[in-house]
């Protein structure tokens, strides 16, 4: 779902965690600033984001792992794989660390 309002951590893992038993995975606009969490796989997100009026090449994926204390995000997903060569990497996981603070900070607006 394409968040519409900001969401607590502990209500995702609570009533949202639909998929995965020790994570939620998300996407993240970053142009845009939105957030869509708890499908089961990032291209859905993708696609809910591109429906929503996202670009392509503004949309970053991850997961947030909810089995350790405190939870960690890991910012590797399929839709990073294009964005990384444009960032001059390479891969799933973002490397990046200005990317990873800007998609940090919006999506920790989105869920506290």
């Amino acid at each position: 779902m394409v968040l519409q309002k900001k969401e607590t951590l502990e209500n995702l893992i609570q009533n949202g965690n639909r998929f995965f038993p020790d994570m939620i995975k998300f996407c993240i606009d970053i142009k845009r600033k939105k957030v869509c969490i708890d499908e089961e796989m990032h291209i859905d997100m993708e696609h809910m984001l591109y429906d929503d009026g996202s670009e392509y090449k503004d949309i970053f994926g991850g997961n947030i792992l909810i089995d350790c204390d405190p939870p960690k995000v890991v910012w590797e997903a399929h839709p990073n794989i294009e964005r990384n060569r444009t960032l001059g990497g390479h891969g799933r996981l973002i490397t990046d660390e200005k990317t990873i603070d800007t998609l940090s900070q919006i999506l920790f607006d989105w869920i506290k």
